[in-house]
């Protein structure tokens, strides 16, 4: 047995298909035909995850105070149950050595319902001002690593396998001068298929809290919160992994020379089916950006010929979260950017050819966002019945709204989709109808009973977690795993043939507003479809199907040698 097959740090599965978790945490709300299969309840509080977000509010408006934090979902131990990492802000600007009202907080899912708290005993309690976080496995080892963006010196924290992380920056090639600013959120992915996994960084602005500009309100004439107008785009930056833990900074040699705009959002996701990974960025009131990778690991900005740089009419927009999946069932991948108010969220749908068209009004999708600021932004099956839906956190930047009828807080969007690009909002309203300030947002199936939970990070407010309390349907879930450096699976496509039609999943690391979700693969559908097979399609190219896998549990499939 070689030593990376040895998959330290997780128990030995030696079958290509094997049952990953025990069975699931029942639900217990009833549902109703008028919630179409969706139901959610607050459930932060009883699994004992007690994080409020401190942003930091000084009085003397500093832009940051308004932009954080985010959310990650990632099994760091290995037992089958998805952790919770929290990006905490704090006082603002940050001190060189840290606040405890800046650390960020690590809570372990017990297997039980539970949560608890092992920031100290596991060492991931950085202390900047945080931003946005990915969870994933950067290294290879089947431990899933964390990366963090700040207002600051970006970290990366290595899982050491042994319940610990440790602060591998220095050294890296992460810790360039370019890193060192207002980094948004992160996206991986193998943009050379060489078998590793590349970073790709936004920047969001340059930003000096000794010169902040001087904004006032239009209605009251006081002092507030500028928007993105007044700042300086800054270049994002893309990390080559060299491998052994080593990055390289090829921004400029891979093609990124335009990625200069002011960045919130990032996913990394084949959209051509050519087997190479795109890169699309969100930018605030900037183009959005889209990089078509050109078979080489190098790419080619093709954004305003394909139609993602901009809205229907032609304009750009305050892209914040990003999200992917296809919403119309014709097997290719669909995008959506959540924006400020009166814009409304932006629904891209793949016409095929690198060219998108925006269905944001006719779909149904924008209009429930017209009066609200969005943040994070998620695409998954909330209500089990094959077909993507949205969730959206929203909340304003400026506690006076310049606008009627827009207010600091704002209640969340839940967007049930028909599997034709069409979304409507479900009669029974989310248990956090109240409005609050949203910002990162990320979802897992934390109880491992087959539907997606939603995590919330609030804006100067407590964390939310939102539990899925579905009964309808049926499911099926998969974990890849692989002995490549890619460990992951990250740009897999997995597909699920049904007597219903075909689902397709995208495998990624990273999306959303500065946040990263469950990494594993989750398809619902009716009771009554018959499961032909499931395919999935590795980055490396190779192929796997699986017939009648069985049902409502995580398989774990290993990549063929």
């Amino acid at each position: 047995m070689s030593e990376r097959s040895s998959r330290k740090g997780w128990p030995w599965l030696g079958l290509a298909l094997t049952a990953l978790v025990p069975g699931p945490v029942a639900a217990s709300v009833a549902q109703t035909d008028a919630c179409r299969g969706a139901a959610f309840s607050e459930a932060a509080e009883d699994v004992h995850i007690d994080f409020i977000h401190a942003r930091g509010e000084t009085g003397n408006f500093y832009n940051p105070e308004t932009m954080g934090s985010g959310v990650a979902f990632f099994d760091y131990d290995g037992d089958g149950w998805q952790d919770c990492y929290l990006v905490q802000s704090g006082p603002f600007p940050p001190s060189a050595a840290g606040s405890d009202a800046a650390t960020n907080q690590m809570f372990r899912n017990t297997g039980d319902g539970r949560f608890e708290n092992v920031t100290a005993r596991t060492g991931s309690g950085e202390r900047s001002y945080g931003q946005g976080v990915l969870g994933a496995d950067f290294d290879g080892d089947h431990m899933p690593d964390i990366f963090l963006a700040n207002w600051g010196v970006d970290r990366l924290l290595v899982n050491r396998g042994d319940g610990t992380f440790e602060d591998v920056t220095i050294g890296s090639g992460l810790d360039v001068e370019g890193a060192n600013g207002w980094s948004s959120g992160a996206a991986l992915g193998d943009a050379d298929r060489d078998g590793d996994l590349d970073l790709y960084l936004v920047i969001y602005v340059e930003h000096d809290p000794e010169h902040e500009p001087f904004c006032l309100h239009p209605s009251t004439g006081e002092r507030w919160y500028c928007g993105p107008s007044p700042f300086e785009p800054k270049m994002d930056i893309f990390f080559r992994n060299l491998g052994e833990g080593k990055y390289k900074d090829e921004t400029l040699e891979a093609g990124f020379e335009t990625a200069n705009g002011k960045g919130l959002g990032v996913l990394f996701v084949d959209l051509n089916d050519d087997h190479w990974p795109d890169v699309y960025v969100a930018n605030d009131m900037t183009f959005n950006l889209l990089f078509v990778n050109k078979g080489d690991g190098t790419f080619e900005d093709l954004s305003l010929m394909s139609g993602v740089a901009v809205s229907r009419d032609g304009m750009p927009e305050a892209g914040m979260g990003v999200a992917i999946g296809d919403v119309d069932g014709d097997g290719d991948a669909d995008m959506a950017v959540a924006n400020f108010d009166v814009q409304t969220n932006t629904l891209y749908i793949n016409q095929g050819d690198l060219f998108f068209e925006d269905t944001s009004a006719a779909s149904g999708f924008g209009a429930a966002s017209f009066n609200y600021v969005g943040f994070g932004l998620v695409m998954a099956d909330f209500n089990r019945d094959g077909f993507m839906d949205f969730f959206n956190g929203t909340g304003h930047t400026v506690e006076i709204s310049p606008r009627a009828n827009v207010y600091y807080e704002q209640p969340d969007v839940l967007l049930l989709g028909d599997g034709k690009g069409n979304f409507a909002e479900p009669d029974c309203p989310l248990p956090n109808k109240r409005p609050s300030v949203s910002r990162g947002v990320a979802y897992a199936d934390y109880d491992n009973d087959g539907d997606p939970d939603i995590g919330i990070q609030r804006s100067g407010r407590a964390f939310s977690l939102l539990r899925n309390e579905t009964q309808a349907g049926s499911w099926l879930g998969l974990r890849l795993w692989s002995d490549t450096h890619n460990s992951e699976g990250v740009g897999a496509v997995v597909s699920l043939r049904t007597s219903k039609g075909v689902q397709k999943r995208w495998v990624i690391a990273g999306s959303s507003y500065q946040s990263s979700s469950d990494i594993r693969v989750l398809f619902g559908f009716d009771k009554d479809a018959e499961i032909h097979e499931v395919e999935v399609l590795w980055q490396s190219g190779k192929v796997q199907r699986i017939h009648q896998p069985p049902l409502e549990s995580y398989l774990t499939v290993l990549e063929p040698l």
